[in-house]
This record gives structure tokens, C-alpha cells and sequence, in this order.
């Protein structure tokens, strides 16, 4: 407020910068075909008829809208909290088509479990986390995903819930999964978004000269919710794995699986420097007992990568295929050490493990790209 006006006429401009008596109510009338000039009917504020009324004793304002949401009599808003978690954990919801709600709306797998969990939602007094915690604790959720082909043939989307949820992540969760598995994510929580790495001319515009600057240091490492998203030119890798580009508001995300998410994943340079660095975790954190032998401490090795990507440990036939992989990568680069340096980034003349190190990164690369790796 400007410091020349009078003490009179700031006191005159807060007395009308504050609320009207709530029972005093703004005239709003139709515009006919959106004219302004040309005024239709009078309306005043309401709710769907199909749904319970709108309580005389609440305001009808903002603060009334919020309650009658939440009243107990309202059967919608529990509903589509309820069917969104369950979305969320089981990769879709009890009610399929959870952005439309509406005559064209798919019914219910089980219409009488959503009606249960929207009444114990609400008993719970509306707390997310107590729902998650009786949805997850179930003897539904906590079933083996495991799936027979008579199974598959009869229910192949898991509609009947007769198996454990299975399905991959979403863009920003399999970018933190790979992250968190190298060693790498920052654990940092709020402030600006980040820039990490993407593909040259992304952001090759004629008509503004915005660059794309990749982040440094921590930040380069942050969590995909952190990720800068201009909607004209999303980040790439996100969209591969079926993001939205924030054009519009978007409750329900398709999912699909190409070929190119496989190809994102072993040759995009984020993931692939993911890749570097859960080689050199392993490098670091695996178990190297002095009196192993190699073949133990390999196995070693391998195991560990495996577990850090899967979050289970491998079977004898996955690690030995694990180790036929490495010694065949071994082999390769020990003949080509030019192709180690490459694939390391770092001078052929540095170290004589190079051959180890990119043979171990390639097998990094292999476990991140598993279909274990990025599916809940």
C-alpha cells in the first residue's frame, strides 16, 4: 500500500477489502451464449439434485461446499478417494474409468468392497494413511502374483482379484527406483525444479531461446516429481513411459509397453549413468572376504546388484547366467579397451580394471532394464 495515503483512506480501503455478510448474496444472472451484455435467467449457488441436499444451517460458500463434500450422506467423494488409492496399489481401480463417474462410466468390478471401503474411509476419519495401511494388509493385496495360464486366458487385467496386483511403474517411479538402486538419489525434499540430463535439440525452439542447462551436483539426482516439465516439450524419457505433458488435468494415465521403453532405459544417458554408478556401489559395498575366491566374489557381486534391483535375491540359474554375461563382456572389452573407456567416459589410459569396470556396467545396465526392475 502506497505510504502517501492518509491514515483515513487506507482505513476506508481494508473496510472494503473485507467479506460481504454472508447473507447477502451477489445477483448472477445466464449469459446468454457467454455475451456478457446479453443476461438470461437468475441463478443462484446449488448442488446436484441426484445427490444429497445442501444443508440450510452451512454457508453457501467455499467453507459450506467443503463440508457438504465430506458429509456422510454425500456417497460420491468417499467413493472416488477410496477407488483412486486402490488404483494406486492394484493398477486399477474397482471402478475402471475412475476420471468419468457418469452414465458413460464402466460399472464396478465389486461394487459392494468400493461401498465398504468408502464407509470405513470415512469411519477413519477420512485418513489416507489408515486406508492404505487396511488396503495393503489385506489378504487380497498380500497375494502371490503368480498367475497360471488358465488364469490369464479367464482374467488376464486381474478384474476378479484373484492374484497380487503386478504392473510397472509410472515414469517418475521407475526415474527414482533406478536412482535410489545405483546410489545415487538425492534425498532432498522441496525447491525449484531440476534439469537433468536429456537428448541434444530437445528444446531447439525458433521462437525462444530457453536451453535446456543440465543440473549439477545433487541436483542432477533428484527425484522425478523435481523434474521440469515444459508442456510444449515435455521430458522425453517421462513421456516414453506414458507421463502426461500437463496440457490438461489427467486422473487416469494409460499404460502401455513398447520397444522403445526398453531402448530408453539401456541407451538414455540418465539410465545409463545410473548404470555406471551401481557398478561402482557394487564395486564398493559388495561382500569381497579375503580367501573368496573370484568366481565367489563375482557371484558376490552379482548377487548384490540383483538384489539391490529387484529387491529379492537371484536363483543359481539367474546368476550364473549373470556371470556368463559378465565374462563375455570381460572378454569383449579386454580385447577392445577403447570401447571400456567409452563406455566408462573417462580416458583409456586410466586403470588397468577399465575391462572389469565396463563389463560390470553393462551388466548394471541389463538388471536396471529387467522387467522385475520396474514393475511394482
Amino acid at each position: 500500500m502506497s505510504s502517501e495515503l492518509t491514515v483515513a483512506e487506507r482505513v476506508n480501503l481494508l473496510e472494503q477489502m473485507q467479506a460481504q455478510d454472508a447473507n447477502r448474496r451477489r445477483k448472477t444472472q445466464i449469459q446468454i451464449r457467454g455475451n456478457f451484455l446479453v443476461k438470461g435467467q437468475e441463478v443462484s449457488e446449488g448442488v446436484p439434485s441426484v445427490l444429497h441436499a445442501f444443508s440450510d444451517k452451512e454457508p453457501k460458500n467455499r467453507l459450506g461446499l467443503a463440508r457438504w463434500l465430506v458429509h456422510p450422506d454425500n456417497p460420491l467423494t468417499a467413493r472416488i478417494v477410496a477407488n483412486r488409492h486402490w488404483e494406486q496399489l492394484f493398477g486399477a481401480g474397482l471402478m475402471s474409468t475412475s476420471e468419468d463417474w457418469g452414465v458413460r462410466g464402466e460399472m464396478p468390478s465389486h461394487p459392494e468392497l468400493l461401498d465398504w471401503l468408502a464407509t470405513e474411509f470415512i469411519h477413519l476419519k477420512w485418513s489416507q494413511k489408515a486406508l492404505h495401511r487396511l488396503i495393503v494388509t489385506s489378504a487380497t493385496y498380500r497375494q502371490d502374483a503368480h498367475v497360471s495360464p488358465a488364469l490369464v486366458e479367464k482374467d488376464p487385467y486381474n478384474r476378479l482379484l484373484a492374484r497380487g496386483p503386478r504392473f510397472r511403474m509410472e515414469a517418475e517411479m521407475i526415474r527414482d527406483a533406478v536412482l535410489s538402486a545405483s546410489g545415487l538419489l538425492s534425498q532432498k525434499i522441496g525447491g525449484q525444479s531440476v534439469f537433468p540430463p536429456q537428448p541434444d535439440g530437445i528444446w531447439d525452439n525458433p521462437y525462444s531461446d530457453a536451453k535446456w542447462v543440465i543440473s549439477e551436483g545433487e541436483d542432477r539426482y533428484r527425484r522425478g516429481l523435481y523434474t521440469f516439465i515444459r508442456r510444449t516439450s515435455p521430458y522425453p524419457s517421462f513421456m516414453t513411459f506414458d507421463a502426461v505433458s500437463r496440457e490438461f488435468c489427467t486422473v487416469r494415465r494409460v499404460r502401455t509397453n513398447t520397444p522403445l521403453q526398453a531402448l530408453t532405459m539401456l541407451n538414455d544417458e540418465a539410465f545409463f549413468e545410473a548404470a555406471r554408478a551401481l557398478a561402482a556401489r557394487a564395486a564398493r559395498e559388495a561382500s569381497t572376504t579375503s580367501g573368496r575366491s573370484t568366481a565367489q566374489q563375482e557371484h558376490g557381486r552379482a548377487d548384490y546388484m540383483f538384489r539391490l534391483c529387484t529387491s529379492r535375491m537371484p536363483t543359481s540359474t539367474e546368476s550364473d547366467r549373470i556371470i556368463a554375461s559378465y565374462e563375455r563382456q570381460l572378454a569383449h572389452y579386454r580385447s577392445r579397451r577403447a570401447d571400456a573407456a567409452k563406455v566408462l567416459k573417462e580416458p583409456p589410459s586410466k586403470g588397468p580394471d577399465q575391462p572389469e569396470r565396463a563389463a560390470w556396467t553393462l551388466i548394471a545396465n541389463t538388471l536396471l532394464n529387467l522387467d522385475e526392475t520396474v514393475t511394482h
